[in-house]
């Protein structure tokens, strides 16, 4: 089975090819870099698929808008996954108000589960940065949210009277401009702080668990933890896959 899987974030969509449950190829893209009803429909040209799996973040009308200016034979190949079609796979920790937990969480956490049978963590570094634990028993145990450093560094930008962009950056503790502290800040907030959330949840487990890392801002993660980490970039597109197989 071949078929496409597009990924709608908060900053940017991805688009990826997906034949016998493996990733073949992906494209990334800002909303106003390129438009994703052109590209859909030049995929759509050039290659046979029998479908579009989609997952969402974004508000339904920003969805609606784009699928109401796609062909109907395209349009008519769209599925979206929701939270609750991944309850199968997982018991997830959102029990009351499970459509809150967003998707690409759970489609994360449901990959990562096919790749191992231990306890586990995933840390999804993107517009914002998730880090959810499941248990052995496929068991969502919760999670945290976190700021990312761009995500900082943009409210700050909204608060102050000057661009404080304009300064030089110093890659230092002391820093001595408002640039560099806020951007140091700001990097110790969304990063650093990631070894102390991994520390508490790994001391309510009896095994330290093993701890996946995906994400555009994943390389960023990388560098700052103090613990060993399994990098999977298409993580949510698999996680796609094995919902789809099912």
């Amino acid at each position: 089975m071949k078929f496409y899987a597009i990924d709608f974030g908060h900053t940017n969509y991805k688009i990826s090819l997906i034949k016998d449950n493996k990733v073949i190829s992906k494209f990334k893209s800002g909303y106003h870099e390129h438009s994703i009803i052109d590209e859909l429909i030049s995929k759509s040209e050039y290659a046979e698929f029998e479908k579009i799996l989609c997952c969402s973040v974004i508000h339904e009308s920003v969805i609606n808008s784009i699928l109401n200016e796609l062909p109907s034979d395209i349009k008519n190949k769209i599925k979206f996954i929701k939270t609750e079609d991944c309850q199968k796979f997982l018991s997830l920790a959102y029990k009351k108000n499970s459509h809150r937990l967003g998707v690409d969480r759970a489609l994360n956490l449901i990959a990562a589960s096919k790749k191992c049978d231990r306890d586990l963590i995933v840390i999804d570094a993107g517009t914002a940065i998730t880090i959810d634990y499941l248990d052995s028993n496929k068991k969502h145990l919760g999670g945290i949210i976190l700021p990312s450093k761009e995500i900082i560094d943009r409210i700050f930008l909204e608060m102050l009277s000057f661009n404080f962009l304009e300064e030089e950056v110093q890659d230092t503790i002391f820093s001595q401009n408002t640039r560099s502290c806020i951007e140091n800040g700001s990097r110790i907030s969304a990063y650093n702080s990631i070894n102390y959330i991994i520390d508490k949840m790994s001391s309510k487990s009896k095994n330290f668990p093993v701890i996946y890392v995906t994400g555009g801002n994943a390389q960023n993660i990388i560098e700052n933890c103090n613990h060993s980490l399994i990098h999977v970039e298409s993580l949510l597109f698999e996680g796609l896959a094995c919902v789809e197989s099912d």
